[in-house]
């Protein structure tokens, strides 16, 4: 079932993403439900096999961006 959603988003950044769409052959309702999908940690858990889940969090980084930055960055350079 879909439900309708307003958004209020900055000119620039709506003239962006209608290009992106328009590009990429798909609706600005797709890259919106595509980006939420991408947020909701209990989607994303039931698509990564338990093996991922398992080596998860054994590597250790020195990160000087939070999660938060980097995801915005790549969902930024690949919607925008």
């Amino acid at each position: 079932m879909t439900t309708k959603l307003t958004l209020t988003l900055d000119n620039k950044i709506i003239e962006a993403a209608k290009t992106y769409a328009k590009k990429n052959n798909m609706s600005l309702s797709g890259i919106n439900e595509l980006y939420f999908k991408t947020l909701s940690s209990e989607i994303n858990n039931n698509k990564i096999p338990p093996i991922t889940k398992e080596l998860s969090g054994i590597a250790r980084f020195t990160a000087t961006k939070s999660d938060k930055e980097l995801l915005e960055e790549a969902l930024n350079e690949r919607f925008l």
